[in-house]
């Protein structure tokens, strides 16, 4: 029976890590493709923006509502379920002849894609017994890193050596195996409330808040952020969010449990993972620009650059991982966070002259950073919570990464165009060869971002000191 039951979590693991590794990359394999978009479809980049917003908006706000739905109909019900329409969404998106219907696939795609990742931890949580935790949300931590920080390179490959269509329908098969092995495999699990009624209110407003919140930052960034429709916006989140507030302390099972907030390894991880992912949005997003437009390296150079991170973090997450489970989070999530913060001030100081080296060493540090992070912190915010709230945890650390992915985007975006019309402003009275000036105010301003995005990690290392001494074995 024990052996048994061995073989399930690892099996159980195994079928997670291919929902998931989907459903991550998802959030940022189709951005290289938004300007070959604009060209097949003859439209414009506002419209085709919205084949990534649209995919935003829903599966963040979503998610908490399914991670209720799966204490109230089981996990693994809603999990297979999630990744059934995750792989039709892939369909829709390959057959899609105009942007309208790619933009509506994409809508399809992301239900699916909240209901993978908002329950895969929970899943995790109850399957590996509390000394493992660490190590098995370690591994599944390193497929987030690796889908995360791969899209663009799996992307642009597939853009390179087929078309657009590619990037949707070569996953269609994995998308399949994973919801045979998901069916097969996993075991129902559910939460102690079958029977209560579903928190509409928080769900409705939870959504219509964080889209508001999201369309703000977004609109912002490209507009000005006191203009009235971003203005209006942001009125409309604080309203939203508020009534979210008013509507979780009064019904009697809300889709997040306001008191869960009241453990201090709960809040600061996920204020930490928040900053921590606003802060990396940085090289998400402006490093490919330097790569290929500030020292003009090929896009296959690029891609493996960019993978360095991932490799790195896939590495060190498990081990990152076990570590958790005999001392506990606080040392290895606020070493993780300097580790962060150092690689994004060293990646600061790039240049136009930079080696291969030099960049490939910085993004090796931000990988270990990531890896050294990311792994102990989830295992913190899923063990400080009661068995019965393990869905609302997933839920969050799901909702927290992608808020915090989606506003640093946005952030670095507005920062990055700032600064480079600035510099671009600067240099324009000196004498430069034709191509330098765009080339030195690029590098200029993704100078500028990078110190900015280091100074604020520096926060997520304070926030990560005051958590407490986690026990590895807490409920």
């Amino acid at each position: 029976m024990e052996e048994t039951k061995s073989t399930y979590k690892w099996l159980a693991l195994l079928t997670l890590s291919i929902g998931t590794f989907m459903s991550t990359l998802d959030a940022s394999i189709v951005n290289i493709s938004l300007p070959e978009l604009t060209k097949v479809f003859d439209t414009e980049p506002s419209v085709v923006l919205w084949v990534t917003v649209a995919y935003l908006l829903v599966s963040v706000g979503l998610m908490l509502s399914i991670g209720k739905l799966g204490d109230l109909f089981g996990r693994k019900r809603v999990y297979v379920s999630g990744l059934a329409i995750f792989t039709v969404g892939l369909i829709l998106c390959a057959l899609s002849q105009s942007v309208v219907q790619l933009i509506l696939a994409r809508v399809v795609q992301a239900v699916g894609s909240a209901m993978v990742i908002a329950l895969g931890n929970a899943i995790i949580t109850a399957v590996f017994p509390p000394e493992e935790r660490g190590k098995a949300l370690g591994l599944i931590g390193a497929v987030v890193s690796t889908g995360l920080l791969s899209g663009p390179v799996i992307g642009g490959l597939l853009l390179d050596a087929l078309d657009w269509r590619a990037i949707f329908y070569v996953r269609i098969p994995v998308g399949i195996i994973g919801l045979v092995m998901s069916w097969l495999w996993l075991r129902e699990q559910k939460g102690e409330e079958t029977t209560a009624r579903f928190d509409w209110g928080g769900s409705v407003s939870f959504f219509g808040g964080f889209s508001c919140l999201l369309l703000c930052v977004n609109f912002g960034g490209r507009m000005a952020f006191t203009s009235i429709p971003v203005l209006s916006l942001a009125a409309g989140a604080v309203l939203l969010l508020t009534s979210f507030l008013v509507f979780e302390r009064k019904v009697t099972q809300p889709i997040l449990a306001l008191g869960l907030f009241r453990s201090r390894s709960f809040a600061t991880g996920l204020v930490t993972m928040l900053v921590m992912f606003v802060a990396v949005a940085a090289n998400t997003l402006l490093m490919p620009f330097y790569l290929l437009n500030g020292i003009d390296r090929t896009a296959s150079q690029a891609g493996l650059l960019l993978a360095a991170a991932s490799a790195t973090s896939l590495l060190v997450g498990p081990v990152s991982g076990w570590l958790s489970d005999k001392i506990g989070s606080r040392i290895l999530c606020t070493a993780g966070m300097t580790l962060i913060s150092a690689a994004l001030f060293l990646i600061s100081k790039l240049n136009i002259d930079s080696s291969t080296s030099d960049i490939l060493l910085r993004l090796i540090v931000l990988g270990m950073g990531l890896g050294m992070f990311s792994s102990p912190n989830n295992s913190a915010v899923m063990g400080s919570v009661p068995r019965q709230n393990l869905s609302t945890a997933s839920a969050m650390i799901a909702t927290t990464r992608q808020i915090g992915m989606s506003c640093g985007i946005a952030i670095a975006g507005a920062m990055f165009t700032a600064r480079e019309l600035f510099h671009s402003t600067t240099l324009a009275g000196e004498t430069l060869a034709p191509g330098m000036l765009e080339r030195l105010s690029l590098v200029s301003a993704y100078q500028d971002s990078f110190t900015y995005a280091a100074f604020f990690c520096v926060i997520g290392i304070f926030v990560s000191l005051v958590r407490g001494r986690t026990q590895p074995d807490s409920p």
